[in-house]
């Protein structure tokens, strides 16, 4: 039997909540997949909201379902991610819109990530963003390629902490999560998202105004 809730002393006391308050402050997204922390959040959230309100956050339920903290105080630090996480979690974010990963219920491989970004941004993006050279070399070594897989799967185990995205151990399906449609909130409004988020990968900019990085959240 589920033990009622009725107040902020009541919330601080459950087993639950402990372990769910770390994982919300470090940035982490939660949707129906983690059932017994989704149930409690939808369950208690008046509570969970009253009580973020006094530490400077908003606790957020975004339309695709999934419940995230957002820093409203200027105290609190924010933790960006970097470069290669961002850019794996746009293209985590076009290939969920993509039908032809929707007829394979929305998982993908490793290879095939891997070939989606070369196809799009070409090896010299590729060099740049994941090799960090600043001059692009057509010779690419074997060291070059295990060192470029190596950084989109540590890109990869990052998203999955904060709940963007599923991974096998061996990296032989991954799965972006509901959360991965955060990435898109820059261009949601706009008249083709799939279109601009397609821009936004290659390193355009789809509208004047530019682009936000998202931010997590670190206590």
């Amino acid at each position: 039997m589920e033990k009622e809730i009725n107040d902020l002393h009541d919330l601080l006391l459950d087993p639950l909540f402990p372990e769910l308050d770390m994982k919300l402050k470090s940035g982490w997204h939660c949707d129906e997949e983690e059932i017994e922390a989704f149930e409690f959040i939808t369950r208690t959230q008046d509570k969970i909201e009253m009580f973020y309100e006094l530490y400077g956050y908003e606790l957020l339920y975004a339309a695709e379902g999934y419940y995230y903290l957002q820093p409203v105080s200027s105290s609190i630090k924010i933790y960006k991610l970097g470069m290669e996480s961002m850019v794996i979690s746009q293209f985590l974010a076009l290939m969920k819109m993509d039908p032809q990963y929707l007829e394979t219920a929305g998982s993908f491989s490793l290879n095939e990530l891997l070939d989606r970004i070369e196809l799009m941004l070409g090896m010299q993006q590729v060099s740049r963003i994941f090799l960090k050279r600043k001059r692009y070399k057509e010779a690419i070594s074997d060291q070059d390629i295990q060192a470029y897989q190596q950084a989109v799967k540590k890109a990869l185990r990052e998203l999955s902490r904060y709940g963007f995205v599923t991974i096998n151990p061996d990296f032989s399906k991954i799965y972006p999560r509901k959360a991965i449609f955060r990435f898109m909130d820059p261009i949601r409004n706009l008249d083709d998202p799939q279109k601009a988020m397609e821009s936004l990968v290659k390193g355009e900019n789809p509208f004047e105004s530019g682009s936000e990085n998202l931010e997590n959240n670190e206590e």
